[in-house]
């Protein structure tokens, strides 16, 4: 990493924002959070984050949707990667996303993610233009 990345995570799960932000910030990473996705876009427009991670069901039912769709219709943030992690599957939860359709996160994990795929994926998010589709 050539320069500090500014990451804000948004997750009403105070634990996994504490738990996300000691991971990352072991890694150079600057780490910002949120607890709703009102509170994380403006944390987001303030400050222009390399990345967002945010989670799926949060104080209603896909409100992490709702987050990801707000980023890619503003033009301000609509260049910065999305990262979903969620609890809601074992598996990928691209069908709340269909391919091709938008917005689409750059990729996705399931809770809970071990410290070394958490960073691998957000090494990723952060070095690609491309998708960074996720196992």
């Amino acid at each position: 990493m050539s320069a500090c990345k500014r990451i804000v995570v948004i997750d009403d799960d105070p634990d996994f924002c504490e738990y996300t932000r000691i991971i990352l910030e072991s890694a150079s990473y600057e780490i910002l959070t949120a607890t709703n996705a009102a509170d994380g876009l403006a944390l987001a427009r303030r400050t222009e984050p390399d990345l967002v991670i945010t989670d799926v069901m949060m104080s209603y039912s896909l409100e992490g949707t709702s987050v990801t769709r707000a980023i890619r219709e503003d033009p301000a943030l609509n260049d910065i990667p999305v990262l979903v992690i969620t609890a809601i599957a074992r598996t990928p939860t691209e069908d709340l996303f269909p391919p091709g359709a938008q917005p689409a996160p750059e990729g996705f994990l399931t809770k809970p993610v071990a410290p070394d795929a958490l960073l691998q994926a957000v090494l990723r998010c952060l070095s690609s233009n491309t998708a960074c589709r996720l196992t």
